[in-house]
């Protein structure tokens, strides 16, 4: 009988003392948490993204440019609160350098020649739901949410060169297009291992799909043979707008800008990335 009461005592006292350690996991698994990731996105479909055009008097060259505007290095810092052991809540802000995308084109006629680059570097906000298991070290985690690009920009550089009536002309200029707000989504699965009560690291295999809309743009530089055009180039030759159907051979009014047929700039892509995790 002695050893029943010393056993029960011993029983409640583990109790006891089992209450708070759960609790105090409990806790630690719902506290808020920070997250710094850096991870690099590979093009989800290359797709068309953009044309290299060169007039020559009455003529247009155009040359297509492939690949994805999201390709290359990104940044993120967010902060996220599990609800529960499997639940939780997340919003990061993403920082897309994005790669820059080159075409080299020729052709024998009038000895046209160059190449174009483009790049989008953006601001992409990502609100999650977090879905993970209950593992205290190591966690596997999936993150559904939604891809929101606030801030944006298509930046263009061309030198093109070519003969016309037999003098050589040197074309070097600059473009800016910037984006409208754009909904897209995005997804995350990875592992998170805790490495001490404060820390984790995590590696994950991530994506988004989103195009941008870009409905206007400008040029920023325009040299003819090293001479700057812009000065004496009309609104038309210097500024254009986006339509998706129209009668954009038509020559505008000089006052007013070009127009181009509307492509939204392909800003998806597929990645890795690589993390820290503070807990609060």
């Amino acid at each position: 009988m002695h050893f029943i009461y010393k056993l029960a005592a011993l029983s409640l006292s583990l109790i006891g003392i089992s209450k708070p350690v759960n609790a105090q996991l409990q806790s630690q698994s719902t506290a808020p948490y920070v997250i710094i990731k850096t991870g690099y996105g590979f093009p989800a479909s290359p797709q068309k993204i953009n044309e290299a055009e060169v007039n020559v008097g009455n003529d247009t060259f155009t040359s297509g440019i492939y690949g994805s505007y999201a390709k290359g290095a990104n940044f993120s810092l967010g902060i996220g609160k599990m609800l529960n052991s499997t639940l939780g809540l997340e919003i990061n802000a993403q920082y897309l350098l994005g790669s820059t995308i080159r075409a080299d084109y020729s052709s024998d006629l009038d000895s046209v020649s160059g190449f174009q680059t483009d790049r989008i570097r953006g601001l992409v906000f990502t609100p999650f739901v977090v879905i993970r298991n209950s593992g205290d070290l190591l966690s596997i985690y999936t993150k559904l949410g939604l891809a929101i690009a606030a801030v944006s920009s298509r930046s263009e550089y061309q030198e093109s060169r070519f003969m016309l009536d037999g003098k050589p002309y040197q074309i070097v200029s600059q473009a800016s297009e910037p984006s409208r707000a754009k909904v897209g989504f995005a997804a995350c699965f990875g592992l998170s291992f805790r490495v001490s009560e404060k820390f984790s690291l995590f590696v994950e295999a991530n994506g988004q799909i989103m195009s941008l809309p870009i409905s206007r743009g400008n040029y920023t530089k325009y040299e003819v043979n090293g001479v700057n055009a812009l000065p004496t180039m009309t609104t038309s030759d210097k500024s254009w707008i986006y339509e998706k159907a129209g009668f954009l051979e038509t020559v505008p009014e000089k006052s007013s800008p070009s127009t181009k047929l509307y492509n939204p700039a392909y800003f998806s892509y597929v990645g890795l990335g690589i993390g820290l995790t503070y807990h609060l």
